[in-house]
């Protein structure tokens, strides 16, 4: 179990570095993002595509790690809703 939990924090650590390395210089858009609720988009409460919006990764790719770290000790969960509870309604 544990090569999994290094496997995937690999291939996130590596999604995140190729996200900014491609888009060179930010402008001005991306720097004023917010990370908010995106009930919208969302599935249960919007954290997930919250953090899609926030990041611009897939939130596809995002709802995988959280379920990931759900099944993993239960520690998504309880960081679930407490993102839900501290983030803002976009």
């Amino acid at each position: 179990m544990l090569w999994l939990i290094r496997a995937g924090a690999y291939l996130f650590s590596g999604l995140t570095i190729w996200q900014f390395v491609q888009g060179g210089t930010p402008d001005a858009a991306a720097i004023q993002r917010h990370l908010a609720l995106d009930q919208a988009h969302g599935m249960v409460f919007g954290v997930c595509a919250g953090f899609s919006s926030y990041t611009g990764l897939d939130v596809t790719l995002i709802r995988l790690v959280w379920t990931l770290s759900v099944l993993y000790r239960g520690a998504g969960l309880v960081l679930y809703i407490l993102a839900f509870l501290i983030m803002p309604v976009s």
